[in-house]
């Protein structure tokens, strides 16, 4: 799915701008040293840990980047860094980034459906990086917080300074580009578009049955050519019927390629095809939309709506609306969010 662009790239700017402001401010205190700039500098990565994965929404990440960021400010406004001040700031850091990232795995894994989509493997890889590089920032927290105890000499704070700028671009950098900076990006593109391929094309591989591959390959190009999914009554059989082959043979590439059985599998092309209409067509009503896109009832078509959009209809409706105004004021417009693959 396409995040939301203002929102990643504000999370993104407010690290930098927060670095920058606390330099300033201790610039003009006076109080600038290596030490200070380690607790800074895991300040501002902190944030960066705090970046919305592919399948979250920034619009939650983001209340939690600017709270803890005013946090940060106010404590550089209201002390003057010396060594207690600066164990409180790295202290605070350390919490803010643990407490944001259990809250996101209890929020993860509360909800059963997520740990189903077919994009499944993706997801706990970058859930995995997010928890490989919390593990790093509290090891370099606890280093710069046991040198800054025991009054460390200023050789050790210039080493982990140097660290702490690696650890902050290499975040940095892994939040622009939304890589996990934990395998090869030769690894990545592979599994995107495996996960790509469940959905958005004929499969490259023959899988373990050669007519299986082709049979699929039929079912794709039937359903974009055809739309066979606008009528609500279409059915297992008549998919069958239509790509010549039985049922239980279908329902298994079906199932094989996409990670679904038929009727999420249907499901899908329908939010598909509603985005596209809602793009157009703002002034229609979400009754209206659901039954021409092969909904027998509201309800159905909320609830898949929200499976593959992780928002209501109402609020894609919204975010339209918000692309729009954007556009005609400045000309900028915004990425769009589109039908998850799960």
């Amino acid at each position: 799915m396409k995040r939301l662009y203002s929102k990643t790239r504000l999370v993104r700017s407010v690290s930098l701008f927060l670095l920058v402001a606390l330099c300033i401010v201790q610039l003009l205190s006076k109080t600038l040293s290596l030490e200070v700039l380690c607790a800074d500098m895991l300040a501002a990565s902190s944030l960066l840990l705090l970046f919305p994965l592919s399948f979250e929404d920034p619009g939650k990440s983001l209340p939690h980047v600017l709270g803890l960021a005013a946090v940060y400010l106010i404590l550089a406004l209201s002390t003057f860094f010396r060594t207690r001040e600066c164990m409180l700031f790295t202290s605070v850091a350390f919490l803010g980034v643990l407490c944001y990232t259990i809250f996101r795995a209890v929020e993860r894994y509360g909800n059963i459906r997520t740990l189903f989509r077919t994009d499944a493997v993706w997801c706990a890889t970058e859930n995995f990086s997010r928890m490989f590089y919390v593990f790093l920032f509290g090891i370099l927290g606890a280093a710069a917080l046991t040198a800054s105890r025991y009054e460390a000499p200023s050789w050790l704070f210039g080493l982990l300074v140097m660290m702490l700028a690696a650890f902050f671009g290499v975040n940095y950098y892994k939040a622009y580009t939304g890589r996990t900076m934990l395998i090869g990006a030769g690894k990545e593109k592979e599994m995107k578009r495996i996960i790509e391929g469940n959905l958005r094309g004929t499969p490259e591989y023959g899988g373990p049955d050669e007519h299986m591959n082709a049979i699929y390959g039929k079912v794709l190009r039937f359903m974009e050519s055809k739309k066979p999914f606008l009528d609500e009554n279409f059915c297992l059989d008549d998919l069958a019927k239509a790509v010549f082959t039985n049922k239980v043979y279908l329902s298994k590439a079906i199932n094989y390629y996409s990670g679904r059985n038929f009727r999420q599998f249907v499901n899908y092309y329908r939010i598909m095809y509603a985005t596209g209409i809602m793009k157009k067509d703002r002034r229609l009503k979400v009754t209206e939309l659901a039954m021409m896109c092969g909904f027998r009832s509201l309800v159905t078509f909320n609830m898949a709506f929200k499976l593959y959009m992780n928002m209501t209809p109402g609020a894609y409706y919204g975010v339209l609306a918000a692309n729009e105004k954007a556009v005609s004021k400045s000309g900028a417009k915004f990425g769009l969010p589109e039908p998850a693959l799960v």
